[in-house]
């Protein structure tokens, strides 16, 4: 007997088709998918990252994040993906105004996640992540090998004295700050390296940004480990950066906008502001879903 489910391509932190980063979405409601076919849909669907969501109980889900290279713990842009298309196709009970509070449970634990609508529609979905590793990064003569970047490229304008970081926010990052746009834009990834170290250091990216006034950011993201030379869009990278910043005392802004993508034709907006609880970061945006159909097994 042939089994059927529910399917979308979502484009997250963008509002239209062909930008941000795009995800597969495939509602396994009767959570009969093995681990099997969670791969070879993966491989088969072919996105950067496919989510299989099942309700557990109301506004609880259960999210597994597959590349088609295999299982990841958890995935920001398509966290923003699933539950915006959950959302818009009123899986999700809406709201006519303001913040709907749900819970994600993931492989690393439970992450809060709020629905922000306006009118009745959906507007922008936000995870609320916690940072559990903070930590200078020793080799740093290696990761410039890796970015093809000078010392002199390293820090901000903006700041003085700085250093890279391994931050992890459930997934771990080294945040890599440059001097400017021109040193960001002058990256050119060693893939063979960058999948060395990441193994070697448990990475899933390598993450450089740069900023002028601590408020608006430009990124570029390097994943190889996970399928993702270069990501149209990261959210749980995006976290980690407003921690630094925050940490650093390099702005006083508690919110942050993020442009990602634009080196490589896809642009992502991406929103990340501190929370109320110490160590935690809210990180988010807008969706658009781009096809829907059915996926029969």
């Amino acid at each position: 007997m042939k089994r059927f489910y529910t399917t979308y391509l979502v484009s997250a932190f963008s509002d239209r088709a062909f930008m941000g980063n795009s995800t597969g979405v495939v509602i396994d409601d009767s959570g009969k998918l093995s681990d099997e076919e969670m791969e070879n849909i993966a491989k088969d669907i072919n996105q950067s990252v496919i989510v299989f969501v099942r309700e557990l109980d109301r506004d609880r889900y259960l999210t597994r994040f597959f590349t088609p290279d295999g299982e990841i713990n958890l995935c920001g842009h398509a966290t923003v993906a699933t539950f915006y298309a959950l959302a818009e196709n009123e899986y999700i009970k809406s709201e006519e105004e303001g913040i709907k509070k749900i819970i994600q449970h993931t492989k690393i634990g439970k992450i809060p996640v709020e629905l922000e609508y306006r009118n009745g529609k959906i507007q922008n979905i936000y995870m609320n992540l916690d940072i559990k590793l903070d930590e200078k990064f020793e080799d740093e003569d290696r990761i410039l090998k890796i970015l093809n970047l000078k010392k002199e490229d390293i820090g901000l304008e903006i700041a003085e004295n700085l250093s890279m970081k391994k931050i992890s926010t459930g997934t771990c990052d080294i945040i890599v700050p440059v001097k400017n746009e021109e040193s960001l834009s002058s990256i050119v990834l060693d893939k063979k390296e960058a999948l060395e170290i990441s193994r070697d250091e448990n990475l899933i990216s390598i993450h450089a940004f740069t900023t002028n006034d601590g408020k608006k950011i430009k990124q570029r993201t390097f994943s190889p480990i996970i399928g993702e030379d270069e990501e149209f869009g990261s959210g749980t990278s995006t976290a980690a950066t407003m921690y630094y910043l925050s940490s650093n005392k390099i702005t006083e802004s508690k919110s942050v906008t993020a442009i990602q993508g634009d080196y490589i034709g896809r642009i992502s907006k991406v929103f990340t502001n501190l929370t109320d609880r110490e160590g935690r970061i809210r990180v988010g945006g807008r969706a658009y879903v781009f096809m829907n159909g059915v996926l029969y097994l």
